[in-house]
């Protein structure tokens, strides 16, 4: 099934790259050359040109064959065959070829240097050759202009194309291939070492770089720095520059004027990616085995580098028409505000950029990170305002097919976002728990998912803002129910615990909606050892994989670790612990970072207790934490660079490293791994469980 919707994506790249026609500059140059004198037929040839009225007239058609002449051999067949097909149409034949004509008009023609526009002409016309020829010329260089921006934006698509076809290729060899007493390849590991897994500078990629943002992968940034360079190359390049006196004026008009077109292109053929990238049920997730994380990466860098097109677009056209403005004597104000404040399509345009700039600031780092329940709200609404004003703008002037691709994307996303509520059951109740600083919130569905290890699914609280929704890690299933523990941050997690926390029993009954799941799970079953890092809360994706393992009697061996700062945090997944510890199969090793063993100790006598070892937990559950292959220390924290270079060196096989936790540990984890990954007797792959939503 993969393999067919890879075909399809392929398939769908390879129909835009299909050739795109260039637009006929003979015809546009030779009809507006009509359009300056008339005949004693009368015909309004000013605005769409009347070939009904002027087919009838030999002196239109010997002057249109005269005109052709200036034009390329194959425009000015093209345009003659247009002609000829209007004329046709119109009722009137003409069966001879243009050169027929042309020595028509030849025999017997009045100059065109010797008429104005209220002339009335008997003859046919012969144009000024030289201005026609340029005004011709810098027509085929605007249609040539506009015609390769869509070339080269299809060429930006297309290396998303090559890049979704080798991450599918990848995956369907990760996925055949054995890891169980696989031997790495040397150059591979030293490729992924280098190019793959590192941040792009030093250790930081979770982590914000002094609160301004998050720094990509370095292969990340690779692809975003060739995104760039091709957009910039792309938007000046292959520009040519028309002989003087022609329609565009000087040639610095003919720059504003090109590069106005060729980046407002650019930008308008990123959308349907943009939109893609940026949704939740995208189907590249599946194809390429990247995580969400990885297309929010390129979304939003994709999205300022549309950004920064239309702003070229919006810079390159009010030059062009202030400076029209200026050398034609209308006044550069005085014309920039009759084609632009009183056009109403181009007045939209200047909506739909300073829409797409508040986009840009609204989602900026420090905006999104503190307040990303307002960012959601602010950056969807803003979004569909610019789609709506930018179709407007656009509407008029072609390349509708690249909103209606966009429109396609976010529709299907939007109606499978429903039909997975729907299916889910649109009137789901919730138990909802209060556990210390957590909450545990049990769901039964209407219809039943096979939701996998690391899988997540988003929750909606109808009593709480019911368009808000939090991403929560399934714990597991169990009778039917799927298990979510969250700790309580901002948002909806804090509304939650504190409406729970009100209650005599800490526990409450909510109404909600469930979307999902989520996410692809990692074949840690493939590895000998697996090594399961989690910090905080992350502990509910990484006991998702160790009770996996453990439910299938697994034969690997599998450790765990667990930093957490306070004791009571071990009753969130207390009876998840407790199953796990029962068979032995795994390590389990947690350290409580900010508590003495005393002080764990005195709380252990207190009714609220949340030790596992408490009154509230059974003798089986007693029994079964005490066993030799678990083991909690505190006041301690484990050396992770040491951790993971003694499994990877210690390994008899292949070894995954799976980490989950605050952003310092997850780019530890990286870091340490990224350093061990050629140390070990097989493969080593290093797996991240992060939401980085913002």
């Amino acid at each position: 099934m993969k393999f067919l919707s890879a075909l399809a994506v392929l398939a769908a790249a390879a129909s835009v790259q299909a050739k795109i026609k260039q637009p006929n500059a003979c015809t546009k140059i030779c009809s507006s050359f009509l359009a300056s004198f008339q005949t004693d037929l009368g015909c309004d040839n000013s605005e769409d040109f009347d070939y009904a009225c002027s087919c009838q007239s030999e002196i239109y058609t010997d002057s249109f064959a005269l005109c052709v002449k200036t034009c390329y051999d194959d425009e000015r067949v093209s345009a003659w065959k247009t002609w000829v097909k209007k004329c046709t149409k119109a009722g009137y034949a003409y069966s001879e070829g243009w050169d027929y004509y042309y020595e028509e008009g030849l025999s017997d023609y009045v100059s065109a240097a010797n008429i104005n526009k209220t002339t009335v002409v008997d003859k046919p016309v012969l144009p000024k050759y030289a201005t026609v020829h340029n005004n011709y010329l810098a027509r085929f260089q605007k249609n040539r202009t506009m015609v390769w921006a869509e070339y080269y934006g299809n060429i930006i698509n297309s290396l998303w194309a090559l890049l979704i076809l080798i991450s599918f290729l990848r995956l369907v060899s990760v996925r055949l291939s054995p890891r169980k007493g696989s031997a790495p390849y040397g150059f591979v590991t030293k490729f992924r070492k280098i190019f793959i897994l590192p941040a792009t500078f030093g250790k930081r990629h979770i982590q914000s770089v002094k609160g301004l943002g998050t720094v990509p992968l370095r292969w990340q940034a690779l692809v975003v720095f060739l995104l760039f360079c091709m957009i910039i190359i792309f938007s000046f390049v292959d520009i040519h520059m028309t002989p003087l006196p022609n329609t565009y004026y000087s040639h610095a008009l003919q720059w504003g004027r090109y590069i106005g077109d060729r980046t407002a292109i650019l930008g308008i053929i990123q959308l349907p990616v943009l939109f893609l990238f940026g949704g939740r049920n995208n189907i590249l997730m599946l194809l390429t085995g990247w995580s969400f994380e990885t297309f929010n990466v390129f979304h939003k860098w994709l999205g300022r580098f549309t950004f920064l097109a239309i702003c070229f677009h919006a810079w390159a056209f009010s030059y062009y028409y202030g400076n029209v403005g200026g050398q034609n004597g209308t006044g550069k104000w005085e014309y920039y505000k009759e084609e632009i404040l009183q056009t109403k399509e181009n007045y939209l345009g200047i909506v739909a950029i300073v829409m797409m700039g508040l986009i840009m600031i609204g989602a900026a780092y420090p905006l999104r990170h503190r307040w990303y329940e307002v960012f959601l709200v602010f950056h969807i609404s803003l979004a569909i305002c610019f789609f709506a004003v930018a179709w407007h703008h656009v509407k008029e002037h072609g390349y509708m097919n690249y909103f209606y691709a966009a429109t396609a994307v976010w529709a299907f996303d939007v109606l499978l976002r429903a039909l997975r509520v729907a299916t889910a059951g649109p009137f789901t109740k919730a138990q909802i728990t209060a556990h210390g600083d957590a909450i545990y919130i049990a769901v039964k569905p209407s219809l039943r998912w096979s939701a996998k290890p690391g899988q997540y699914a988003f929750i909606y609280v109808l009593r709480h803002n019911f368009w808000e929704s939090h991403p929560f890690s399934i714990v597991e299933t169990r009778d039917g129910h799927y298990i979510f523990v969250a700790k309580k941050h901002k948002g909806l997690t804090h509304k939650l615990h504190t409406s729970v926390s009100k209650t005599d029993n800490k526990t409450d009954i909510a109404r909600v909606w469930i979307e999902g799941p989520y996410g692809d799970t990692f074949p840690v079953a493939r590895y000998e050892t697996v090594l399961l890092i989690a910090g905080g809360i992350g502990i509910t994706a990484m006991l998702s994989y160790a009770l996996d393992m453990k439910r299938k009697g697994t034969d690997q061996h599998v450790v765990l670790y667990w930093m957490v700062r306070e004791s009571s945090s071990l009753k969130w997944v207390k009876e998840q612990l407790a199953e796990l510890t029962e068979s032995g199969l795994i390590e389990i090793n947690i350290f409580v970072t900010g508590e003495s063993e005393g002080e764990k100790t005195a709380a252990a006598g207190d009714e609220s207790s949340t030790s596992l070892s408490d009154a509230s937990a059974s003798d089986k559950e007693g029994r079964a934490i005490s066993g030799p292959r678990y083991s909690v220390k505190f006041n301690a924290r484990p050396e992770i660079r040491e951790v993971i270079a003694s499994t990877v060196k210690s390994a008899e096989g292949s070894v995954a490293v799976v980490s989950c936790g605050p952003d310092t540990l997850a780019d530890e984890c990286r870091s340490a791994t990224t350093e061990n990954l050629d140390q070990g007797k097989g493969r080593v792959d290093y797996f991240e469980d992060a939401f980085s939503w913002a």
